[in-house]
């Protein structure tokens, strides 16, 4: 068939999948798709992230600016970033961040009432989706007192800014759905990278020559862990 030299029919097989992380064999195809792949993770795929902070009260010894920019880039869950309508495209609000459609609302009010110095976290960010909540934050870990603004210190959670007695804090924060493409803070993933990995095949006629001590031997001259010996069959294979 006419152009069959330039099809690409790419096979995908997970190898390792964890909330974190994810590790996967991409094969019948070439570079430039896995390349492709590569910046698509990095850059198109749509997140939710802080885009928006009003500030209201703040004595820490951080700036507003500070506390904005480490607002935004602490990571959100997004899975509803793709019913989510991105806030430029959105005709149901007029960008004041009081919109179901296209924001999240974040509270955070902290008060440091005590000697010792207090945590400020990502933990303390009270949502009003509760869907659209800071990557590593826990309902356990918070212990947020809403009446009065004092929150513990021995909790998880990304440190926002610290306090000392008398200091405070008290801001309003809009989340928006954007990409990496626009900033880095929508970026999903922290690093995406690509390798070849080379296809071994064992002679097996040659193996069956050797004595147990040499397969053991040749097992153990690999600078890396790519064989074994089955204990059943006594056979070498590949690590898998």
């Amino acid at each position: 068939m006419e152009g069959q030299s330039y099809a690409r029919m790419p096979r995908v097989k997970i190898r390792e999948l964890r909330d974190d992380y994810a590790r996967f064999e991409l094969r019948d195809t070439d570079a430039s798709i896995a390349n492709a792949l590569r910046r698509v993770m990095i850059a198109e795929v749509p997140t939710i992230a802080i885009d928006l902070v009003e500030i209201e009260v703040n004595s820490s010894v951080l700036n507003d600016e500070f506390i904005a920019h480490r607002l935004g880039l602490i990571p959100l869950t997004s899975d509803r970033a793709m019913s989510m309508r991105f806030s430029r495209d959105c005709d149901a609000c007029d960008g004041d961040g009081q919109c179901e459609f296209c924001s999240v609302e974040f509270h955070l009010m902290a008060v440091c009432r005590n000697d010792e110095t207090q945590d400020v976290t990502s933990s303390d960010l009270i949502s009003s989706d509760h869907t659209v909540v800071p990557v590593d934050y826990s309902e356990s870990a918070a212990s947020i007192d809403a009446s009065d603004g004092i929150s513990g210190n021995k909790k998880g959670g990304i440190t926002i800014v610290k306090l000392r007695k008398g200091q405070e804090v008290k801001l309003r924060a809009i989340a928006r759905k954007g990409i990496g493409k626009d900033h880095a803070k929508w970026s999903p993933a922290a690093t995406v990278t690509f390798m070849y990995e080379p296809e071994i095949h064992i002679n097996e006629d040659l193996m069956e020559s050797l004595t147990l001590e040499e397969k053991k031997e040749w097992v153990e001259s690999s600078p890396t862990p790519v064989f074994e010996i089955d204990q059943v069959t006594q056979q070498n294979q590949i690590v898998m």
